[in-house]
């Protein structure tokens, strides 16, 4: 078997175990029930269109992942679908060779087959998968028998298994084929530790052991996701214990309530593959199609002071966009410091002596990004630039940044691992995000990128990361703002098993994992 060695960042290790702070008489009454709670309600929970974290929470505990990545940064198939896989012709062709025995939650057994119908729907032009950009690579997928699959690609693509491997949900083809994909929607099923119980919109979406699973049994009978648009009804039910645990808290909310003593919670922090940046329509309609205006836009900002404003220790400024801990990151890209002065001179030089009036986007439910937005409207004030802050729910902002009504949004991005090709790959005209992040087209990028498919050596590779960011941030292609250090926070009597770890994906993935102390 031939492997995709990566990296473990030194201080990436994420603390999987959540915890219960309750009584003896409510652990008794929760009968092994924890409750998880989100500001989002899941979009809709499909697997090949989601583009929400909210929804990869749930079906991460539905589905089981085609390959894993461990603790050294390797792929690895502890715990996944496949348990050998085969790189061959340095990255033309790909084997699978599935487990044997492993049943959907309907008792049917997932073959070969379902792995293939998997990578024909990413590649559906019907089903408009966002990230079918990924897939269309693949030239032929041959039923070699029973378990095995063989991906043959056009060409070599070494950032495959990162970029392809089926957003770590593999889901039964003969099911779809009987209730569609509105059904699969009202009802998903995979092979995972979990499995669907019910959906009520605006409330919850709850989960059950799955008794049948043939990986490591899950400890906790029972997971609800329940949903709290307002933030501060959320932290108030995890301080009641209305809930158990929130992934990911507003910065603000997290320090504050670490800083409490005596409150029955616990808290952790980890890095995570994550940016944080303004995206900007750079479509020739577009006033930001002209790269001094964004350059003076990006000369205006101050990361620092939305750091301080929103997340004070728990961020770093960004310097190009692959995270700092990773060694394709770029410290060489122009990083665009403060200075008013440098951005009214391109103001004027673009032909707006005066500045002019645009628009920030920014997803309702998540409050930081709002904060941010109206922050960097209050900058952009300074050197005459008037913006107007909109905030749309999560859905409608989608659609508006997607078909170019945005000038500038307040984007986030998490990638995966090894490879952090996602962060640089949505430039190449060809991608399926170019046009969802403001279109944006260089001839030197495209040819980097090109390069970087096919460059087996990884330090080779790594330097080719660093000279497209260097470009594209010469360009504003975008501006990044910080990355982010993750705080989580739960009730603190659940067994934490301190052998696990995740350190780009999401914390509740592993739930099968969590036990009472």
């Amino acid at each position: 078997m031939v492997k995709s060695k990566s990296f473990l960042a030194g201080s990436v290790i994420l603390i999987l175990a959540l915890l219960l702070s309750v009584s003896i008489t409510a652990f008794a009454a929760k009968d092994s029930e924890v409750t998880i709670g989100v500001q989002v309600e899941p979009s809709k929970l499909n697997p090949v269109t989601y583009q929400d974290t909210e929804t990869g929470f749930v079906l991460g505990a539905i589905c089981d992942p085609l390959i894993e990545v461990n603790e050294e940064g390797e792929y690895s198939t502890e715990g996944a679908v496949i348990e050998d896989y085969e790189i061959q012709e340095d990255g033309k062709v790909y084997v699978f060779h599935v487990r044997e025995g492993i049943k959907f939650h309907n008792g049917e057994e997932l073959t070969a087959e379902d792995v293939k119908f998997n990578y024909e729907s990413f590649l559906d032009e019907d089903l408009a998968s966002p990230h079918r950009g990924y897939y269309t690579e693949i030239e032929e997928l041959k039923l070699v028998d029973e378990y095995t699959l063989k991906v043959i690609l056009e060409n070599v693509k070494v950032n495959f298994l990162t970029s392809a491997r089926l957003r770590d949900h593999v889901f039964p083809k003969d099911y779809i084929e009987e209730v569609g994909w509105d059904g699969y929607e009202k009802h998903p099923i995979g092979s995972g530790p979990y499995k669907f119980e019910n959906h009520k919109s605006g409330e919850r979406i709850s989960l059950s052991k799955n008794e049948n699973y043939w990986g490591k049994e899950a400890e906790i009978e029972e997971v609800n996701f329940r949903f709290y648009p307002e933030l501060s009804s959320l932290i108030m039910a995890l301080q009641t214990n209305e809930v158990d645990y929130i992934p990911e808290m507003p910065a603000d909310k997290f320090l504050s309530l670490r800083k409490q003593q005596n409150t029955g919670l616990s808290f952790s922090t980890y890095q995570k593959m994550e940016d944080h940046r303004i995206s900007f329509n750079k479509r020739e309609d577009s006033i930001f199609s002209d790269r001094r205006l964004r350059k003076a836009v990006a000369y205006a900002v101050n990361r620092e002071e939305l750091i301080a404003l929103t997340r004070e220790e728990m961020a770093t400024p960004a310097t190009g966009r692959v995270p700092g801990f990773h060694p394709a990151s770029a410290p060489d890209a122009k990083a665009y410091e403060q200075d008013f002065e440098k951005s009214k001179e391109l103001l004027k030089e673009a032909g707006y002596p005066d500045g002019f009036k645009t628009t920030i986007y920014a997803p309702s439910g998540y409050t930081e990004r709002v904060t941010e937005a109206q922050q960097i409207a209050r900058q952009l004030s300074h050197v005459g630039v008037e913006v107007d802050v909109k905030t749309l729910e999560w859905g409608t902002y989608l659609d508006a940044t997607a078909d170019g009504e945005a000038p500038m949004f307040r984007e986030r991005w998490s990638g995966s691992t090894p490879s952090p090709y996602s962060f640089v790959e949505h430039w190449h005209p060809d991608s399926g995000w170019n046009a969802v992040f403001g279109t944006y087209e260089n001839e030197e990028v495209t040819k980097l990128l090109d390069q970087i498919e096919k460059t087996v050596d990884q330090d080779k590779r790594w330097e080719l990361y660093r000279e497209v960011q260097q470009i594209a941030m010469d360009d504003v292609a975008c501006y990044p703002l910080y990355w982010p250090l993750i705080g989580d926070g739960y009730n603190s009597e659940l067994d934490v098993p301190e052998n696990l770890w995740n350190v780009f994906m999401q914390p509740i993935y592993y739930i099968n994992y969590w036990s009472f102390t």
